[in-house]
């Protein structure tokens, strides 16, 4: 892979991160204002089981895109080293080149489309 087309990658990657990072933030603030204070109850229980399922779906949303997005995280950034080690590009499983249309929609793919495959089955 040429320097052009790594530098168009690591662009990519810094910008992604930098959405995930503000994306979090919101996320924390929406864990955050989930909780029993924001409705003045200082107890754990509430009135009226509708409002307890409604938190804990809104809790478990927000944790589960919160794993996403840690997840994502950490792939970027694994990306961005593979960048500087000179082996971004190249699949983890059978060491190809991952192909740059692949790359220009997941920037931090690790796998070929062919290997991708067979670990999702």
């Amino acid at each position: 892979m040429n320097k052009r087309d790594l530098v168009k990658y690591e662009r990519a990657l810094v910008a992604e991160k930098q959405r995930l990072l503000k994306q979090g933030n919101f996320t924390n603030e929406v864990m955050e204002a989930s909780g029993p204070d924001v409705t003045g109850d200082l107890s754990s229980h509430r009135t009226h089981t509708a409002d307890q399922g409604t938190e804990s779906y809104q809790t478990e949303m927000a944790s589960q895109l919160k794993s996403a997005e840690s997840r994502t995280l950490r792939e970027i950034n694994d990306a961005l080293k593979r960048i500087q080690d000179g082996t971004y590009g190249k699949c983890d499983n059978c060491d190809e080149e991952i192909p740059r249309a692949r790359l220009d929609v997941v920037p931090h793919a690790r796998l070929c489309m062919k290997c991708k495959s067979k670990q999702d089955k």
